[in-house]
């Protein structure tokens, strides 16, 4: 985990601004259809142990265990959580405030969905679709 103290971001419109608690992860990257549809590819997310966010969240429940939070008036994306409250709030790495702070991608997830038009150079440790559901399903029990 990055250490850091107060994180902070904003939407492109400004009104909705939030603060992360706790300390922020490094970058993670997801290559599932859904961040896909969300982002517009993939999703390179940053976890707090929550977030407290001011403004006109949209949240749209996006699997039977995940929601998606962008803003009311502009529609940034700008957050994941587990629908059950649990230890996974991400927000998106381009709606933080301060993105340097933040430590290189340390994890790719769900690999067997990524499209052959991109690809990353880095070493991360990187889980297909089927591992990282096993590890959701060790959190939830």
């Amino acid at each position: 985990m990055t250490d850091t103290t107060t994180m902070t971001g904003q939407c492109l419109c400004g009104d909705v601004k939030y603060k992360g608690l706790g300390k922020a992860s490094a970058v993670h990257a997801c290559h599932c259809r859904d961040c896909a549809r969300f982002m517009g590819g993939p999703f390179l997310g940053v976890e707090f142990d929550g977030v407290q966010a001011d403004g006109p969240v949209n949240w749209f429940q996006s699997s039977e265990w995940g929601e998606r939070g962008s803003c009311s008036k502009c529609g940034s994306a700008m957050f994941w959580r587990l629908q059950d409250g649990g230890a996974h709030f991400t927000v998106t790495l381009g709606s933080l405030d301060d993105r340097k702070r933040i430590a290189p991608i340390d994890r790719h997830i769900f690999i067997d969905a990524m499209p052959h038009h991109y690809d990353f150079s880095d070493t991360a440790e990187r889980l297909t679709g089927a591992q990282v559901m096993a590890l959701f399903e060790g959190e939830t029990e």
